[in-house]
């Protein structure tokens, strides 16, 4: 199976998965060893059947709070990559700033030569306010951000170039250094995460991919258009192929079913914000789309990008996403088993057959 940016004109449809937010205990001991276990496992399980599903991908997110049992979601790609052969693997996303980027680097281009090619490597500054306190370094606005620029700089160099160098107050790179694992794939797919333009300008200019789950359909459209004219301008040739749009999908054979589903996702939702919040240490962000609610929603907790219905209900709403943003990938995490099946079996067949507006065209 080739990158997720390959094939433009087709649909593709990646499963994201948030190790501990899809537990259906009512009243999870999160501390608990032998809890975190099973949510590890029930990750390197739902890997394997997500490939039988016919997923293009899968990815996870990095977080360092209660339930969500993922600090370093390379090494729970790792034991995916020894269970399943075809599917694609990614992290959506790498929080960047909390690692070395060489070793970012060196562990990516381990994944891909375990994974024989199918690796793509995600990356973020994080939720704001996480990187500090898991870094356990008390840095300003402009410090993180020198950091995460750098940090960018030093993974770019590490997977493309040998006997490298590089300047910096963060990340120096003194002496001649070349990593000791290098990608299989010529160049390992990059995708940013990010909602802002700069960051779209960015990913452009390197020619890498975006993935975005903040703001609204005309804010996902003009995104899409600015990074697909940035690339141009640093010759690359981008398109919507290249933009992953996250969405939390809660589906049902009929719409009690898929409104039960939706309040099951909304509770764990609020649980993880909750714990997430505890102590105030952790100030619940603003700007990011995996904790933004929907204010209008009846429901209480529910996430502003979630979706939900029948089958014919999600194919019909995430078709009008697609032809409002222009994107031809979508992230999307279900909550159960149950669901990822219907989702698969009765909404991917069908979006994929619809005829799309060229994908070039921003």
């Amino acid at each position: 199976m080739g990158a997720l940016s390959d094939d433009t004109g087709t649909l593709k449809f990646v499963h994201t998965y948030g190790a501990g937010l899809h537990s259906g205990d009512a009243d999870p001991d999160v501390d608990d060893p032998r809890w975190q276990q099973r949510q590890i496992q029930d990750f390197v399980e739902f890997a394997v059947l997500a490939e039988e599903l016919g997923f293009d991908g899968i990815t996870v997110t990095e977080h360092h709070a209660p339930l969500m049992t993922c600090p370093s979601p390379h090494l729970l790609l790792a034991a995916a990559a020894v269970q399943t052969s075809r599917i694609r693997l990614g992290t959506a996303v790498t929080v960047l700033p909390l690692h070395s980027p060489l070793r970012v680097a060196e562990e990516a281009g381990m994944l891909d030569l375990l994974s024989d090619g199918r690796f793509e490597l995600g990356l973020g500054r994080g939720v704001p306010g996480e990187a500090q306190i898991a870094s356990g370094r008390d840095l300003t606005d402009g410090e993180l951000k020198q950091a995460w620029l750098e940090g960018l700089a030093v993974v770019r160099l590490a997977l493309t170039e040998r006997d490298f160098t590089f300047d910096g107050k963060f990340f120096p790179v003194t002496r001649p250094t070349t990593i000791a694992t290098r990608p299989l794939q010529d160049p390992l797919p990059v995708w940013l995460g990010g909602a802002s333009r700069e960051t779209m300008g960015l990913a452009a200019a390197h020619g890498w991919n975006v993935m975005r789950n903040f703001g609204s359909d005309t804010e996902h459209r003009d995104a899409l258009e600015h990074y697909v004219k940035v690339a141009a301008e640093h010759g690359h040739s981008r398109s919507g192929a290249n933009m992953l749009l996250e969405r939390f999908v809660a589906i049902g054979e009929t719409e009690d079913e898929a409104e039960r589903n939706l309040t099951h996702l909304a509770r764990a939702f609020g649980r993880f914000r909750s714990l997430y919040a505890a102590g105030g240490r952790r100030p619940v962000p603003a700007t990011d789309g995996e904790f933004t609610v929907d204010s209008a929603a009846a429901r209480k907790n529910q996430p502003a990008i979630a979706i939900s219905g029948t089958p014919g209900q999600i194919v019909d709403t995430l078709a009008r996403t697609v032809e409002a943003t222009g994107a031809r990938r979508l992230l999307v995490e279900t909550f159960t088993r149950e669901e990822a099946r219907l989702f698969a079996g009765e909404v991917i067949p069908v979006l994929k057959a619809r005829r799309l507006p060229d994908a070039h065209q921003a």
